[in-house]
């Protein structure tokens, strides 16, 4: 009786065991198979504009572009992100918005970004020494996607001319 109860021991298991294996083997492959995460999507800003400021706070509204660079659909159910200028932590934001792009296409997200008072004054030390009114910026978060446990993370970097254009001088007009 203990021989036959020893056998159903071990076959139990062995089941166990292949179960685990198997689960085991399905999450490597699937991971395998993705492309690197960097590649899948480009985040770059498009529009920055002011909001409503406080002594303490300053919103801003942040138009992101988000470019998938694979064949599949990308479908986002949210975002976090930093914004650096001039190597400078400047804001942060968070987002919920939900989007799909296309296989190689790209999408527009309006979102918001909060920065504080002592941000906005490391910034005004840095605008002192730069006579271009040129920042470099980085944007660094990661996206959220219904149809996967991992984050994608994102990290561009660019340049934002805070000046307007010299205008040109007008010419004067004969008399």
């Amino acid at each position: 009786m203990n021989a036959v109860r020893n056998r159903g021991n071990h076959s139990r298991n062995r089941l166990a065991t292949f179960t685990l294996l198997l689960l085991l083997l399905q999450t490597l492959f699937g991971c395998a198979s993705l492309q690197p995460q960097e590649d899948r999507i480009r985040v770059t800003i498009a529009d920055l504009r002011p909001l409503e400021s406080t002594l303490m706070e300053q919103r801003y509204l942040v138009k992101i572009r988000l470019q998938n660079r694979s064949r599949e659909a990308l479908n986002i159910d949210g975002m976090s992100f930093d914004l650096d200028l001039n190597g400078k932590r400047f804001a942060s934001g968070v987002s919920n918005q939900t989007a799909t792009i296309d296989g190689f296409s790209e999408s527009m997200l309006e979102v918001k970004l909060s920065s504080t008072v002592f941000g906005l004054i490391k910034q005004f030390g840095a605008l002192q020494d730069r006579q271009s009114g040129t920042f470099d910026y980085q944007i660094s978060g990661s996206l959220s996607s219904p149809e996967s446990m991992l984050a994608l993370p994102f990290s561009e970097k660019g340049e934002i001319n805070l000046l307007p254009s010299a205008a040109t001088p007008k010419e004067a007009k004969p008399e």
